[in-house]
């Protein structure tokens, strides 16, 4: 049984002022509402040029219509992420491809075709018009394989069926009640990520076993896809982007290597530390700072989501007043150092 293990909190450091503001554990429950939804079923009508249609499809063809890769990062589940629009926030595009095939999708880019779920759609409406179960099985045969969603989950990132041996992952902002981002993925890698509570009979994919090498290179390529992904949020909500700070992202990668390591989950390192004295220990000079953490999700896109529905953790990644950004990930934990450098 694997399930997710999410908790939050959030640090302000202000110069010649240092406190903690300490949020509750993250709880993605939905606030009740007095507006009741009416399910009315639609079919799902997926179109000819929708984005969906290139699962399965070969990378030379999905390159013929998407061109060159702005660079081809590493995941932690076997396939390469093919990144596009890095440069170009309305079209960011992530395309994993494994032995050739285009196995799962990101897509977060406001001009991407991913109809009939739309990035910045209500999500009532998309909620009012299609089925979004529970549970959900794959079947293998003898063998089963049941995902249960819980509550929070059904209401936050929804699992719907959109093709033979394809499935749509929809990651909603409930502040602003639209769709934020849509992850499309194979039963297999559905499997070997496990994003939802499970229940099966048979044998499950095994994890695949990295060198150290090959999971720093991991790590790197998910501090990069994070400070994209910020960036391109801080812009949908008409905030200016950050800048990267490599020095602030040797802290962050430190404070996530330590939590891993000595297997706690705070912004007070064991040994007392707070952020400002591991920045101030990394010879970072700040006016302000603040950071958020995250543990045990899938990778970093989901972190990233995860943070936008923590309110004390959105306020943070949209801060007005920061300037720079370091990110640190080591082994499925996740840091944000945010900045005011000091003149």
């Amino acid at each position: 049984m694997r399930g997710l293990v999410t908790f939050f909190l959030s640090i302000l450091i202000l110069i010649g002022l240092f406190f903690y503001d300490v949020l509750p554990e993250l709880s993605l429950e939905k606030e009740p509402s007095e507006t009741k939804l009416e399910y009315i079923e639609e079919p799902l009508r997926i179109p000819d040029d929708a984005l969906s249609n290139w699962m399965g499809k070969d990378i030379e063809s999905f390159k013929k219509q998407w061109g060159e890769p702005d660079r081809i990062d590493p995941s932690a589940y076997g396939y390469d992420w093919f990144i596009y629009g890095s440069k170009s926030p309305k079209g960011y595009l992530q395309a994993g491809v494994l032995e050739g095939k285009v196995v799962t999708l990101f897509a977060i880019g406001s001009e991407l075709n991913t109809q009939p779920f739309t990035i910045g759609n209500s999500s009532n409406s998309i909620i009012q018009k299609y089925e979004i179960k529970s549970d959900i099985t794959i079947n293998e045969g003898e063998e089963f394989f049941r995902f249960e969603l819980s509550e929070q989950e059904i209401l936050l990132r929804p699992l719907i069926k959109v093709g033979n041996d394809v499935w749509v992952q929809l990651y909603f902002d409930k502040f602003t009640n639209q769709l934020s981002s849509v992850r499309y993925v194979t039963s297999e890698i559905l499997l070997i990520q496990r994003p939802y509570s499970i229940v099966y009979r048979g044998e499950l994919p095994a994890d695949e076993k990295l060198s150290e090498e090959d999971q720093a290179k991991i790590d790197n390529s998910e501090e990069h896809q994070i400070f994209e992904l910020t960036n391109i949020i801080r812009l949908k909500n008409n905030k200016i982007p950050l800048q990267w700070e490599e020095s602030t992202s040797e802290v962050a990668f430190l404070h996530s290597k330590d939590m891993n390591e000595q297997q706690y989950f705070s912004h007070e390192s064991k040994d007392g530390r707070t952020l400002s004295d591991r920045l101030q220990k990394g010879n970072v000079s700040f006016l302000q700072a603040g950071e958020n953490i995250a543990a045990n999700y899938t990778d970093g896109i989901a972190a990233v989501e995860g943070w936008m529905n923590s309110e004390g953790h959105r306020k943070t990644l949209l801060n007005n007043e920061y300037t720079h950004l370091g990110v640190g990930v080591y082994k499925k934990y996740y840091t944000q150092n945010f900045l005011i450098p000091a003149e």
